[in-house]
């Protein structure tokens, strides 16, 4: 499993510029579409090779989404390529940074319904 989450980390730039890219006006629309449908995949729970299937499930995921974010990126023009990664960039220097807060923004919302329910429970 190792292996994998390392496999997977090597993509997270390219990922990030992706999705810098997508903002960017110059964009081509087959580009977003292709980009959109590949987080889709990605996060349904529906798959070619169902994720039950031991190995498997976990590697056509592996695969299929990072061809799909090195296509895109070869899709991509020139000027908004740069334009991206220079954007990855510096939301790659922020990165610990948004994740510590968006991991303390996590547990407050889940301290307030722990609470909540506690208070509905034994109130």
């Amino acid at each position: 499993m190792r292996r994998l989450l390392s496999f997977l980390k090597v993509f997270r730039y390219d990922l990030i510029m992706l999705l810098m890219a997508v903002r960017h006006r110059d964009t081509p629309g087959r580009v977003k579409g292709i980009l959109a449908a590949a987080i889709l995949y990605l996060v349904s729970p529906i798959d070619i090779i169902p994720d039950a299937v031991p190995l498997a499930g976990v590697v056509d995921d592996a695969v299929i989404v990072p061809a799909i974010i090195f296509g895109l990126k070869n899709m991509l023009p020139s000027h908004v390529r740069r334009y991206a990664e220079t954007r990855a960039d510096q939301a790659v220097r922020y990165m610990p940074a948004m994740l510590i807060a968006a991991s303390l923004f996590v547990l407050f919302w889940l301290g307030l319904i722990v609470y909540s329910v506690w208070r509905l429970l034994f109130a």
